[in-house]
């Protein structure tokens, strides 16, 4: 989770190139988004009509938790190019496979199943990228008079964007979109788009949520990140416009945010039936390689269950998957969240009664209601 870079400053940390002006074809990045995923539209800036090509390879796709400015390095190199000029060098682009997609909460394990299943034969795994969740900001924007973009121009760089994070390494491989928490006014859209996709939507019951976002500052943070885009997608989705965002504490704020994405979850199964997969990330831990198998099958990916063992039994399971240096487990995770509940245990309870109210009270969202404790 976190804010999309601003264009001026994402490129700290690598180094731009001129962009070609003349010649489409004089420049190689722009040749390279046909041919391979090594050539990555990595962002795009709205206000200015231009995206940024970078030049990556598979492995940093690999290691990457997400695509955003963490995953360059002073030796990344990027130029930025105007949009008609992507859209005329990617004209006729075909890709072999239809994606995938994990949609989230945020902080329930997602990286964590998006590694595990990327190690699979025939996956190509692709963590949060910014062009997707720069679009899925946008989207809530289109009716309003100063937005960068009108529908029709916002749908073709969707099917732009779509089809060049879909260009896989092997034409066998099955591309794999773990998108970014703020991007869940999405997966009904991406879902309808084409019948072939699946998506994975995974959460934590709300009062384990809870004790995960509020146990410390930085988590906090990231649960405000997308607040107002939260709201926005709460009002268009339950028809009340009488919450405001500034009347609300952490708690209430961030019991907003899962009930507003579970509510996109209902929509997007209700739309796409069997081609969803709900999961609470805490029935993956209770079963790990059952799971994993069971997720590998729906995503269309080869997995048995001994392969399914060898991964839940290795790396992966032993580090925090944001920070893979970072040791992190099961029962260490556990008890972070013992501490969290015990410490944090009146303003817990404070947002479950909230959302209780909100379940009550908004038809829309009774069904939710179930997921609100861990059974």
């Amino acid at each position: 989770m976190g804010a999309v870079p601003k264009p001026a400053t994402i490129f700290a940390h690598a180094r731009l190139l001129p962009a070609a002006h003349r010649s489409m074809s004089a420049h190689p990045f722009l040749a390279g988004l046909r041919h391979s995923p090594d050539y990555l539209l990595q962002n795009l800036d709205l206000v200015n009509r231009r995206g940024l090509v970078v030049h990556i390879n598979e492995n940093i796709y690999r290691q990457a938790s997400f695509l955003d400015e963490r995953m360059f390095t002073p030796h990344t190199q990027g130029a930025w190019f105007p949009l008609e000029r992507l859209f005329e060098a990617t004209r006729g682009l075909t890709v072999p496979r239809v994606p995938h997609y994990i949609f989230h909460t945020g902080h329930c394990g997602s990286t964590l199943i998006s590694r595990l299943l990327g190690e699979l034969p025939r996956a190509f795994s692709l963590r949060e990228p910014l062009t997707l969740l720069a679009l899925a900001m946008m989207q809530r924007e289109l009716d309003m008079p100063g937005t960068a973009l009108d529908g029709d121009a916002w749908r073709r760089l969707l099917h732009l964007s779509l089809q060049l994070l879909s260009r896989t390494y092997r034409k066998d491989d099955r591309p794999l979109i773990k998108l970014t928490s703020g991007a869940g006014n999405l997966a009904e859209m991406l879902l309808a788009r084409n019948r072939e996709s699946r998506a994975v939507l995974l959460y934590l019951s709300l009062e384990t949520w809870l004790a995960t976002m509020l146990r410390a500052e930085e988590t906090r943070e990231n649960g405000r990140a997308y607040a107002a885009a939260w709201l926005a997608d709460f009002h268009r989705l339950t028809g009340r416009t009488d919450i405001r965002q500034g009347t609300l504490n952490d708690a209430q704020q961030f019991s907003l945010n899962w009930l507003t994405e579970l509510l996109c979850f209902k929509r997007t199964r209700d739309a796409a039936p069997g081609r969803t997969r709900l999961l609470d990330f805490e029935t993956f831990l209770a079963a790990p390689a059952e799971q994993l198998e069971i997720l590998a099958d729906f995503l269309e990916l080869d997995a048995g269950r001994n392969q399914a063992e060898v991964l839940v039994n290795g790396p992966w399971m032993q580090c925090y998957a944001k920070i893979p240096s970072q040791r992190f487990d099961r029962e260490m995770r556990r008890r972070e969240l013992d501490k969290a509940r015990q410490r944090l245990a009146a303003e817990i309870r404070a947002g479950l009664t909230w959302a209780e109210s909100l379940c009550r009270e908004t038809p829309v969202l009774a069904p939710l209601a179930v997921h609100l404790h861990t059974h």
